[in-house]
């Protein structure tokens, strides 16, 4: 309680100006479940579940149970893994989910039809994650929180607290339901495994992680492991830091390397004196520490672990309003370089150093993007959805391009007919006069099979991109009926292919190598200059 009266307080010295914008966007959080009735009406519904988090912190989450089990074709004995342990368990995947909103506004309820599709087709329990936002919370709240779920959903015993009430409360709820569907079945036998199967649990070697916007930062931070920042942010009190501006970037292997300039520095505190004492950052927030992810290593865990990725912020430093706005597929075009319009900052740029404060915009796991691709986990396999109108265009395409330099590629798809272009089922799309010539066919045989067993020489789980044409940011999360014919299309075309991804991935696993006790050490990060500016 004295909680909620310190961010009460909090709220009221705000400045007006982001007092009324506060208030606007946190009104989706307080809608009620039952409108799901009407924008998700096929579920499954969610239950929410308070998680214990750090900092005596309850995180609400938004949980999907799944109607009936789905044969994903993993799990099997092919591949070493059974997905019960005695016929009365019923083991089921997972898929973590983070919506969108700009660390500001948003809420698990516009997730709803695509979680409770995900949680239909797959057979998975979703969790949807209700994480913390500004300006009540500042970066990096909803990193902890994300870390904190992720956390329970591994600790499949129920050794930590959170595991524990995670486990709980989701078998207390399939245990409810199940007794009212067999008291309502009278007789009949369309969900047989209500008969025999008693108990739910988790299987975390099954995993999805997926987020939208914002929530794609998240979920790209969850595969990440970030080194220390020795020398770049300083720590004097626990209110404010300071940004020392690297003159050194990255190694950066790509065709056509973009001139990069130095960071500027900003003389704003990174906190604000106003957060109420248990907002505060404590030592376990210090930038310079290494920050590993959560997930286990491949040797322990070599099955893919699909990364859904839907337009994703991957660098911080500029805000919306700032941003090179260059639609796909004229990102893409290293010529472009016709001047833009300056633009007025909108409600994005003006609450966003609400939760991100400028002098801790860079670092990497506020802008993911920066972060060397050796860091990420080599069994996340990530499925990239790019809309054509989107401010994040360009440095979506740099880092596509950073990470192919790396070794992370997959399949294209533009979905503009052009010739090759993949159409999200192994193969390409002939040319527009008909001709094969110059286009190629991708089969599971050959470009698909480079992620499976038998490849000794995949170090990684790959990077599938999709290209949505004439879709705007956010058009996969706003409700059906403003959406236009080809949006609708393309919605249905990209979920398709989403599931196919997830059940294709999970039958795959990075080949592990023996590599001794050899311990890999995170090195010195060296954060680069802003994505797209040009000296």
């Amino acid at each position: 309680m004295s909680s909620f009266f310190q961010s009460l307080a909090y709220f009221f010295r705000l400045p007006f100006s982001l007092q009324w914008r506060t208030a606007l966007v946190q009104l989706p959080r307080y809608v009620p479940l039952s409108i799901l009735h009407i924008t998700s009406p096929k579920g499954p519904h969610p239950f929410i579940i308070a998680l214990p988090g750090r900092k005596d912190n309850a995180i609400p989450i938004y949980v999907f149970v799944p109607p009936r089990p789905v044969d994903s074709g993993a799990g099997t004995k092919d591949d070493g893994a059974d997905t019960t342990s005695d016929a009365s368990e019923w083991k089921v995947p997972v898929v973590l989910d983070f919506h969108g909103g700009g660390f500001i506004m948003g809420s698990p309820l516009e997730q709803a039809p695509y979680a409770a599709m995900m949680s239909r087709e797959l057979g998975a329990v979703v969790i949807s994650v209700s994480y913390r936002i500004g300006p009540f919370s500042q970066f990096p709240a909803a990193i902890h929180d994300a870390e904190d779920v992720l956390s329970a959903i591994l600790d499949d015993q129920g050794g930590s607290k959170a595991g524990r009430v995670l486990k709980e409360e989701i078998q207390r709820y399939y245990s409810f339901m199940r007794e009212d569907a067999l008291r309502k079945k009278s007789g009949r036998h369309d969900d047989e495994h209500l008969d025999t199967l008693t108990t739910i649990t988790l299987d975390p070697s099954r995993l999805v992680i997926s987020g939208f916007s914002a929530g794609g930062n998240i979920a790209l931070n969850m595969a990440m492991s970030v080194p220390p920042c020795v020398g770049q942010f300083s720590i004097g009190s626990p209110r404010r830091l300071s940004l020392v501006s690297p003159r050194r970037s990255i190694d950066r292997t790509c065709a056509n390397p973009t001139p990069l300039n130095n960071l500027p520095t900003a003389p704003q505190d990174t906190f604000s004196p106003c957060l109420p004492p248990i907002r505060e950052p404590t030592k376990l927030d210090d930038p310079e520490q290494p920050w590993p992810s959560l997930l286990p290593p491949v040797e322990a865990q070599p099955r893919l672990l699909p990364l859904l990725l839907f337009y994703p912020s991957l660098d911080a430093r500029l805000l919306p309003h700032e941003r090179p706005l260059k639609t796909l597929p004229n990102a893409l075009n290293p010529e472009d370089r016709g001047a833009q319009k300056p633009r007025m900052p909108g409600l994005f740029s003006i609450m966003g150093p609400s939760y991100l404060p400028r002098r801790l915009r860079a670092h990497p796991r506020a802008s993911p993007g920066l972060v060397d691709p050796e860091n990420i986990a080599r069994n996340a396999a990530i499925f990239l959805v790019l809309p054509e109108k989107d401010t994040l265009a360009v440095q979506s395409d740099i880092w596509v391009d950073w990470m192919n330099g790396r070794g992370w590629k997959g399949p294209v798809r533009f979905g503009d007919g052009r010739e090759g272009d993949w159409d999200g089922h192994f193969k390409a799309k002939p040319s527009p006069n008909g001709s094969a010539s110059g286009s190629t066919t991708v089969t599971e045989s050959d470009e698909q099979s480079k992620l499976s067993n038998q490849d000794p020489e995949k170090e990684n789980g790959g990077l599938e991109i999709w290209h949505a044409p004439n879709c705007r940011h956010g058009w996969t999360q706003f409700p059906v009926q403003i959406l236009g014919k080809h949006e609708k299309k393309e919605r249905e075309l990209v979920f398709d292919r989403t599931l196919d991804f997830v059940k294709a991935n999970w039958k795959k696993s990075i080949p592990v190598k023996e590599r001794g006790n050899r311990i890999q050490i995170l090195r010195k990060l060296s954060i680069p200059t802003p994505f797209g500016l040009d000296s």
